[in-house]
């Protein structure tokens, strides 16, 4: 009896053994950082409950950012290192400015694995005579009350030494603490998301044990609050909100979702409409969901555009004998130093695609008008023309320059395709040409004028160029100048887009089957696109230092999908991260 005994006290000391084994096993690779590539973080924004939908934007990490940035140690290069860490530091010092907290004295013992960041509203006071006072709402998930209480504590106690006024309110029986600036607040300082985010003005409240909540005003406070209380108005409830985190891949570290009208009216972009229709022509496109997944050497974005309720999103039909995938043998056309090229098949197709979901947006329209203005065309009246003569593969795109070369790479479906888009240029009022260049012919589309030197001298004739185009390996290239024709005619080899490792490494983590797909030269793009629009500036500034390092950059559609009963328009962005931006491969 007492050997029985003696063996089980031994099988069973054995199997807590293996049991204590295999749970410090699985801790240690549940915080391993490489697990973050494998398996993702948390799988979903919890926070999105306190996040009403009509929020222009929010932003979810779904990792510690202590962890984030040892994964991001394990694959830096030694002679980079210091500089990872001085970023890292960095963050932590506008932590203590912005807030006051030391992260790893006053956050890291009690944050768990979510940090989300929202947009609530463009305008508290919906006065737009005072300018814009966007509120902006953080939640922090808890895995230990006491020491997150006790940072609360600590942050109110330098708070309120700093002589500024305290305020304590209950809002639905929970507690809310907020305080009031030393100084007034103007309306230029919040007028858009460029302003100082330094927090003039905080409110904070802790909701049970789980969660802690950090805004700019009381009332964004209690509007979360209410959501929360009220789950169907929350995003987290919303059905494309749902739908998307069913359909996109859950082995995600963060999370975007983006409101398109909302957040374009808060980027200023967009002015609010006061009788907009219900289901607004070419502004279909209203939400969009990013799932971020952690790579090697940069990010994946997996995306889910969803309509506005009611609407539906047109999306191009590609026909069965005709294989779904983008055209990869364009690229072997384009220069290696290109900014931004996207290609797909059935010009026409797509651009229908464009004006039923976003083209209806300003900035939409103002991008389609740049393109066309550079060749001197009506928009109004080219698109629909040009775009008819272009079913086959082609390519839009940007080189560098003193002054923007954009070109278009088509394939035409029929010999006569181009000559019927010279006979639209001629009625356009230029003047159509054709020069002979080595072995082959250059057409060129020019403009007389008419000017004098000064008030006195004689009229004289000045011609300027508008475009050219030749053939090439089955395509006909046309460009804004000369200089941009002749890049694209030099010979194929290395030095093409085609031809660059980076490009082929973010190839690798597309879906193969989409239909369409973008580039861009990020690190030569930004500072022209920046300059052009302010508000991409501030984005940037707001997202540094990741911004710092973005690469290059991969986007393509996919076939869309039904999930849950809501369609989704599917997609992928992959994103170089680079240690020097200046490298880009």
């Amino acid at each position: 009896m007492k050997s029985r005994t003696f063996y089980s006290a031994i099988a069973l000391l054995a199997g807590l053994l293996v049991l204590i084994g295999v749970v410090g096993f699985w801790g240690l690779t549940a915080q391993n950082p490489k697990a973050l590539i494998a398996h993702g973080g948390q799988e979903q924004p919890r926070a999105a409950q306190f996040v009403p939908r009509q929020s222009p934007v929010m932003v979810s990490l779904l990792a510690r950012p202590d962890r984030l940035w040892q994964l991001r140690q394990l694959f830096t290069s030694a002679n980079q290192r210091f500089a990872a860490r001085q970023e890292w530091q960095s963050l932590q010092q506008s932590l203590e400015e912005v807030v006051g907290w030391n992260y790893d004295a006053d956050v890291r013992p009690w944050l768990d694995e979510e940090a989300t960041f929202a947009v609530t509203t463009a305008d508290l006071d919906r006065d737009a005579s005072n300018g814009q006072q966007p509120g902006y709402l953080v939640v922090l998930s808890c895995r230990d009350a006491v020491a997150a209480r006790a940072a609360l504590h600590r942050l109110w106690q330098q708070r309120a030494a700093q002589g500024r006024n305290l305020v304590f309110a209950t809002t639905a029986g929970v507690a809310l603490i907020s305080d009031r600036p030393l100084l007034p607040v103007t309306a230029s300082r919040l007028s858009s998301p460029a302003a100082d985010l330094a927090l003039d003005t905080l409110a904070t409240t802790m909701v049970g044990d789980r969660y802690v909540l950090l805004a700019n005003d009381e009332q964004v406070l209690r509007q979360a609050i209410a959501t929360y209380s009220a789950p169907d108005v929350s995003l987290a409830q919303a059905p494309d909100h749902r739908a998307a985190i069913a359909a996109l891949s859950p082995n995600r570290i963060g999370w975007v979702y983006c409101n398109v009208p909302n957040f374009l009216t808060w980027l200023g972009v967009e002015t609010p409409e006061g009788r907009q229709p219900i289901k607004p022509v070419g502004q279909q496109a209203q939400g969009v969901f990013i799932s971020l997944q952690a790579l090697t050497d940069g990010l994946l974005g997996n995306t889910a555009i969803a309509p506005a309720p009611g609407a539906s999103l047109s999306t191009p039909v590609t026909s069965p004998s005709v294989e779904n995938s983008f055209p990869a043998s364009v690229f072997e056309l384009l220069p290696e130093n290109t900014l931004l090229a996207t290609t797909g098949r059935n010009l026409s197709q797509h651009l229908a695609s464009l004006d039923t979901g976003i083209g209806g947006y300003r900035f939409t329209q103002n991008a389609v008008n740049a393109i066309f203005e550079s060749w001197s065309l009506t928009p109004t009246v080219a698109v629909p023309e040009l775009a008819s003569a272009w079913q086959g593969d082609y390519a839009i795109g940007l080189l560098p320059g003193s002054r923007p070369h954009w070109f278009v790479i088509t394939q035409p479906s029929s010999s006569g395709d181009f000559a019927a888009i010279d006979d639209f240029a001629a009625s356009q009022g230029l003047t159509v040409s054709r020069i002979p260049y080595g072995e082959q012919t250059i057409t060129t589309w020019t403009r007389l004028a008419l000017t004098r030197s000064r008030a006195t001298a004689p009229l004289s004739i000045t011609t300027e160029v508008v475009a050219v185009h030749a053939p090439r390996q089955g395509y006909e290239i046309l460009s804004t100048s000369l200089e941009g024709l002749q890049r694209i005619l030099q010979p194929a080899g290395p030095a093409t887009l085609s031809g660059q490792p980076v490009l082929t490494r973010l190839l690798e983590e597309l879906d193969p089957s989409g239909d369409n797909l973008t580039y861009l030269n990020w690190p030569a793009l930004a500072p022209q696109l920046t300059r052009q629009f302010p508000w991409l500036q501030a984005l940037e500034v707001a997202g540094r230092p990741l911004t710092n390092h973005i690469g290059p950059i991969v986007i393509n559609a996919s076939r869309p999908v039904s999930q849950l009963q809501i369609q989704l328009q599917m997609g992928t962005i992959a994103i170089k991260l680079t240690e020097n931006p200046e490298k880009t491969s």
